[in-house]
């Protein structure tokens, strides 16, 4: 009875020593990376040194249309990709990032005890703008091409819709009302091929020879009468 008990014990402590081992063994082949600040490392793409990052392609954008049309619930699903260095609640701490609560309306770089990338090209050089939804939809495209100081490690959203339906549901994360929407760009009367002549300029006849070049056209010739046939 006793020598069964030895056996088992023996296997239980040998099947332990293994485990053991293979744990270490595997600390052994893989790295583990500690990181400086808390929250999840996102690789993403860097732009290559000596290369400058590409401007932010310039020209009207029509929010009136483009936030009105935005999805919330849609661009709450966006604001997931926010949530790694960012908080989205009323009163939340800043983390990698400023807190983004009210952040629609809000100046640039004015969260207090927050550092944020300082020099003309940082968001520090941004100071006494507002986050309105042009500085929001440029900076969310490509945040370098932005602020190329900036310290924010995101490549953008290149997606105009991604963009809209974020903007649109971070425009609801306010205690008070929301920024209101800018007024529609202008329609632009789309050009006629069919051009009308100028007024007061004269429209040849059938049959008569356009004018070159300003000149004067020869009158036409007058048109030749038939005679009657015979009886």
């Amino acid at each position: 009875m006793d020598l069964g008990f030895n056996k088992i014990a023996f296997c239980v402590l040998a099947t332990g020593l293994v485990i053991i081992g293979l744990n270490e063994a595997s600390h052994s082949l893989f790295h583990h990376a500690e990181h400086e600040k808390p929250g999840y490392f996102v690789e993403v793409p860097e732009v290559a040194s000596g290369v400058e990052a590409a401007a932010v392609e310039e020209g009207p954008r029509d929010y009136a249309v483009l936030i009105a049309a935005g999805d919330v619930e849609a661009g709450k699903a966006v604001s997931v990709k926010c949530l790694q260095c960012h908080s989205l609640e009323p009163g939340g701490q800043a983390l990698q990032g400023p807190p983004l609560y009210g952040v629609v309306g809000r100046q640039i770089a004015s969260v207090d005890g927050f550092k944020y990338s300082a020099g003309d090209t940082g968001l520090e050089g941004q100071k006494g703008q507002i986050w309105d939804y042009d500085h929001l939809d440029r900076f969310l495209e490509r945040p370098k091409a932005y602020a190329a100081g900036t310290a924010m490690n995101f490549v953008g959203l290149k997606k105009q819709k991604d963009r809209s339906d974020l903007i649109a549901y971070m425009r609801t994360l306010t205690s008070g009302e929301p920024l209101a929407l800018p007024a529609p760009l202008p329609v632009s009367a789309p050009a006629d091929p069919a051009a009308a002549p100028a007024d007061g300029a004269a429209v040849p006849a059938d049959g008569a020879p356009a004018a070159v070049d300003g000149a004067t056209p020869a009158p036409a010739a007058p048109a030749t009468a038939t005679p009657p046939a015979s009886n």
